[in-house]
């Protein structure tokens, strides 16, 4: 009779942990449905949103870096409304003073490039000139390596009949760069709009944060008020994180690109150690992107051997970013797989142009918090359902 009743328990809690897996099985299911229905929506909504969107999203980028220094001065007894004051004066002072400085230089040294290159390319003489890098680089390996005297790198390249080719290509590529950089200048209208709304922006968000964050709170059902409240604290944290470590990570990379590229006598250095800051917001696409150009540039001006000196320079930085910089500042804020992050980058950039390609990966972070906040919620009914059962 024991017995009996010991295989009826027994088949009951097999049923009962068969359940519980199929259980938990379905609500991933919904959990990881959820997400991309929401996110498809989200991407289809800022599509059409794009301009105004990418208003809001800068905004939300410039109020998470002031955002700690505004704590700050809150914890050392001075009013919320004065500290956003007296920072976001500070902030626009230091970026006008940027602007005013930085950019005419930027923009000297692109229009130059363009002319440089264009000059030369379309030089005759550009083909031997390589083809005599070539030559030399392969001597000065071949003393180092005896070996590669029998392999005629020369014979490898066909460069002169293709010079020509690349010219045309890097200059419309440059031509084409220069004219989107002039036809956004030319929005004016929109520019304007933006100088002038995007500081209201900031300012109500640092201003009103907290009291924003307490009115969606009101509007969530009083059973799930905990965990909204816990999920809202992990999104600021997480992106407040995220944003800050890779602005001091990017500005970092930009001055030890300038200062390295400059050393090595590398010509637009300048330019090329800003783009450097800014491609490096792009995760994996950016910083490859980003090392062809000096490269080439130090072999035009120098010769082959230069260009792997300048590779190796470039190589070293990367090494130090992702073995120093990344843990140390950026750290494990946005947890996300390789694969997923250059997705939702592509996505980013194809929604929203070059800012969608920054905001990608906190945006992702933030609705991947939302979908595992809803799994752990339906995986906690699902638990209590299964006790009183």
């Amino acid at each position: 009779m024991n017995e009996e009743i010991n295989k009826t328990e027994n088949h009951k809690e097999k049923v009962h942990f068969v359940a519980n897996r199929q259980m938990e099985l379905y609500l991933q299911i919904i959990a990881i449905s959820s997400s991309i229905i929401v996110i498809t929506i989200m991407f289809l909504l800022m599509y059409y949103i794009r301009q105004v969107l990418g208003v809001f999203v800068l905004s939300f980028l410039i109020s998470y870096i002031i955002s700690p220094l505004v704590k700050i001065l809150e914890r050392r007894k001075i009013n919320r409304t004065l500290s956003v004051g007296i920072l976001y004066l500070a902030f626009v002072a230091i970026t006008v003073v940027c602007v005013v400085v930085f950019v005419p230089m930027l923009w000297n040294e692109l229009i130059t490039l363009q002319f440089s290159i264009q000059d030369n390319l379309s030089n005759p003489e550009l083909g031997k000139n390589i083809m005599s890098s070539i030559e030399d680089f392969q001597e000065q390996l071949s003393e180092a390596i005896p070996i590669l005297k029998d392999i005629d790198l020369k014979s490898q390249f066909d460069i002169s009949n293709s010079v020509s080719n690349i010219a045309s290509w890097i200059l419309n590529y440059i031509g084409q760069m220069i004219k989107t950089i002039t036809s956004y200048g030319t929005r004016i209208a929109w520019v304007i709009i933006s100088i002038f709304v995007i500081p209201f922006i900031v300012f109500f968000l640092l201003k009103d944060g907290n009291k924003m964050k307490k009115v969606i709170l009101r509007l969530v059902p009083s059973r799930y008020k905990e965990v909204s409240t816990d999920l809202l604290h992990l999104i600021d944290i997480r992106i407040g994180r995220f944003i800050r470590g890779k602005l001091a990570e990017s500005i970092i990379l930009s001055i030890l690109t300038a200062i390295g590229l400059k050393i090595l006598g590398i010509k637009y250095a300048l330019l090329i150690g800003s783009i450097a800051g800014f491609a490096n917001l792009i995760p994996y696409i950016g910083p490859v992107g980003i090392a062809i150009p000096p490269v080439l540039l130090a072999i035009y001006q120098y010769g082959i051997f230069q260009g792997v000196i300048t590779a190796i320079f470039l190589s070293i930085l990367q090494f130090i970013d992702n073995m120093i910089l990344v843990p140390f500042i950026v750290g494990k804020s946005v947890d996300l797989h390789p694969l997923v992050t250059i997705f939702v980058v592509f996505i980013g950039g194809k929604t929203l142009g070059l800012l969608g390609l920054v905001a990608a990966v906190p945006m992702a972070s933030i609705i991947i918090s939302i979908a595992q906040a809803i799994y752990q919620e339906f995986k906690n009914i699902s638990s209590m359902k299964s006790y009183y059962d």
